[in-house]
């Protein structure tokens, strides 16, 4: 054989390996899942330093927990990395909120947590200057984006047929976005 014989099959076979495996790559297809953290069991209580307020920590998937506490008119709920600054604010309620029976479902793709929902209540206008949230009249789901998916944000109405489902969908919609154009992908100016 010659050379350029050599080089020529040489050449084809890489070609073809690597063809298969661009192929192998683009036939990967999302899994999405989901695991759940309740805010009403197994959380941490810590208490309040100088008059203010404790809060629960509430261990989460892939280094994130849930952070519930209190400020002085509302119940604040955050996800957040474990050990780092990075939170993420789920929701603002009401002091009255049930955290007891509240969990907050983690949506993963190929096992990494990227979005968080939560089912709380909604509340109407206002009856008086002293009041911060109106009376309860009815619930929605929160769907929140987790690091580098702030893409996510979107309120379902709860009481709607397949409500759970159509969170699920929002959020699995903003990952496949969110990864189309990742923020380290944008060129840098100038």
């Amino acid at each position: 054989m010659s050379n350029k014989t050599i080089f020529i099959t040489a050449f084809v076979v890489l070609s073809l390996a690597a063809a298969a495996s661009g192929q192998k790559k683009a036939a990967h297809k999302t899994v999405f899942t989901s695991v759940y953290t309740s805010l009403g069991r197994g959380c941490k209580e810590i208490p309040g330093e100088n008059g203010s307020d404790g809060a629960s920590i509430c261990r989460g998937p892939g280094g994130y927990q849930v952070r519930v506490y209190y400020s002085a008119a509302a119940t604040q709920i955050n996800a957040e990395i474990r050990g780092k600054d990075d939170n993420f604010p789920l929701a603002m309620l009401a002091l009255d909120f049930d955290q007891s029976k509240a969990r907050v479902e983690w949506r993963l793709a190929d096992g990494k947590p990227f979005a968080a929902i939560l089912r709380v209540p909604t509340y109407g206008d206002l009856a008086g200057d002293d009041q911060y949230f109106g009376k309860v009249i009815g619930e929605s789901l929160t769907v929140r984006g987790l690091k580098g998916f702030g893409n996510i944000d979107a309120s379902v109405n709860a009481n709607r047929p397949r409500a759970n489902a159509e969170a699920r969908e929002v959020a699995d919609k903003g990952y496949v976005e969110g990864k189309q154009v990742r923020f380290t992908d944008l060129p840098k100016p100038g």
